[in-house]
């Protein structure tokens, strides 16, 4: 009886048949798609708005102004957590 564990990829599975066919990582679609789906937004959102914030005035295109307000919100969110985090470590020593 011969071994021919030589003949499966990670020795489960099909037998390999040496040719190598085109693989797509799911990660490279999602990230395509959300290129995309931010192109898309950023054309459709083009208009220039008002924005006021404590005492500074600008306007900007809209798409600029919320993707700023989503990072802005991300990192304040991260921050917060992290310090929250950093708070109840110190109480635990």
């Amino acid at each position: 009886m011969s071994d021919n564990s030589a003949d499966y990829r990670d020795g489960i599975g099909e037998p390999s048949t040496g040719k190598r066919g085109l693989s797509i990582r799911p990660g490279v679609v999602l990230a395509v798609l959300l290129v995309a789906a931010l192109i898309a937004f950023v054309i459709q959102n083009d208009s220039r708005v008002p924005v006021s914030w404590l005492f500074l005035s600008w306007e900007g295109p809209l798409w600029a102004v919320i993707i700023i307000a989503a990072v802005a919100g991300i990192v304040l969110g991260q921050v917060l957590s992290w310090l929250v985090r950093l708070s109840k470590w110190r109480k635990r020593r």
